[in-house]
C-alpha cells in the first residue's frame, strides 16, 4: 500500500495531495483491474474512502465547511452503494467468533446452519452488487472525478491562480482539525458508556477510526511515539468493530427468526452475542481511558510540541 503519511521535505499541500491520490489510485485500481477479485477490490475502496475522510477532517478547518460537506458526502455516498458486500461478511465472521469464544460450552456443530444461510445470504448480496456492472461503473466515475478535484488542490502560495487557497504549511492547518476529531470520540466514548446502545458505540468507534488515520499521517513527526498511538487506535477500533457485529447480528437474527429455526438455539445465540458485546465494551472501555486520557487541548498543544520539533517544520 502506498505510503500514507507525511514525508520530511514536502509542504503539507504537497504531502496531502500525495496521500489522497494514491488512496484514489488504490480505491480504483480493484475496480477497474478485471484480474483482481471485484469481492477484495470492493473492500480495499472502501477501506480508502474512510482514510480520505480522516484525512478531509483533518484539513476541514482549511478548506471550510462548504468543500468538506461536498467531499464527505461524495465518499460516504461512494462507499454506500456497495456497502451490502462488506456487511454480509461480517456477519459470518459474527458467528464464528461466538463459536470460538464459547466453543468449549456449546454442543459440536452449534450454530451450524445459522453460519450457512448467513453464507449464502452474503453471496446473494455480494453477486447483486459486484455483477450490477452499471452501479460499478457509476462507482468509478464517481471516484475518478473526485481524484481530479483532489489532484487539482494547490500546492504553491506563489502561483496567482490559487493564492491563499494552498493548505498553510503549519501545525495550524491540521491541528484544529485532529483537536476536534480528537474532542469528539473523546465526548462519544463518555455518551456510549453513559447510554450504550449499539448506536453510541458506532458512532464512537467512527471516531476512532478517524483519529487512528490522522495519526498514520501525522505519525513521521515521532513514529514511536504518534505511530504507537495510532496502533493503540486501531486495536482499540477493532475490539469496537468485533462490538457493532455482535449488535448487528442480534438485530439480524432477530428481525429474520427464519435463520435460526430452534428458538432456544436462536435466544442462545443471542444471550451469547449480548455477552460476547459486555465483555468486549469493558475492554474497550479501559482502551479507551488510555487513549482519551488527556482534555483535547492539552492532546493538540503536545502534538504541537510534537510538531515542532520535527525536522518538516515548525510552526
Amino acid at each position: 500500500m502506498p505510503d500514507f503519511n507525511l514525508i520530511p521535505g514536502e509542504t503539507l499541500a504537497t504531502g496531502l495531495r500525495r496521500i489522497s491520490i494514491d488512496q484514489f489510485e488504490l480505491a480504483l485500481t480493484g475496480l477497474t483491474d478485471p484480474s483482481v477479485n471485484r469481492d477484495g477490490a470492493v473492500h480495499e475502496m472502501r477501506k480508502a474512502t474512510k482514510r480520505l475522510r480522516a484525512l478531509l477532517r483533518m484539513v476541514r478547518p482549511s478548506i471550510g465547511d462548504k468543500v468538506y460537506r461536498a467531499e464527505n458526502a461524495v465518499l460516504r455516498d461512494a462507499a454506500a452503494k456497495v456497502s451490502g458486500v462488506r456487511d454480509g461478511a461480517v456477519m459470518v465472521d459474527a458467528v464464528r467468533r461466538v463459536r470460538s469464544r464459547y466453543g468449549h460450552l456449546l454442543a459440536p456443530g452449534i450454530f451450524g446452519d445459522l453460519e450457512s444461510r448467513l453464507a449464502g445470504r452474503h453471496n446473494r448480496m455480494s453477486n447483486r452488487v459486484l455483477e450490477d456492472e452499471e452501479t460499478i461503473r457509476q462507482l468509478v466515475t464517481v471516484l475518478y472525478r473526485a481524484r481530479s478535484r483532489y489532484a487539482a488542490w494547490p500546492v504553491d502560495p506563489e502561483d496567482p491562480r490559487f493564492g491563499s487557497k494552498v493548505i498553510p504549511n503549519g501545525f495550524r492547518a491540521i491541528g484544529p482539525g485532529i483537536a476536534a476529531t480528537y474532542s469528539r470520540g473523546r465526548s462519544e466514548m463518555k455518551l456510549a458508556y453513559a447510554r450504550p446502545t449499539p448506536e453510541h458505540f458506532h458512532a464512537w468507534r467512527k471516531r476512532v477510526k478517524y483519529l487512528r488515520h490522522q495519526m498514520e499521517i501525522f505519525s513521521p513527526v515521532w513514529p514511536e511515539v504518534v505511530g504507537g498511538l495510532a496502533s493503540s487506535l486501531a486495536a482499540l477500533g477493532d475490539v469496537l468493530g468485533d462490538e457493532h457485529d455482535q449488535a448487528e447480528m442480534i438485530r439480524l437474527v432477530a428481525s429474520l427468526p427464519e435463520l435460526v429455526d430452534d428458538p432456544d438455539e436462536r435466544n442462545l445465540l443471542i444471550a451469547l452475542s449480548h455477552q460476547r458485546r459486555r465483555e468486549l465494551q469493558a475492554a474497550a472501555r479501559v482502551m479507551g481511558a488510555r487513549v482519551f486520557a488527556e482534555q483535547p487541548d492539552q492532546f493538540g498543544n503536545r502534538l504541537k510540541a510534537y510538531w515542532s520539533a520535527w525536522s518538516f517544520g515548525a510552526d
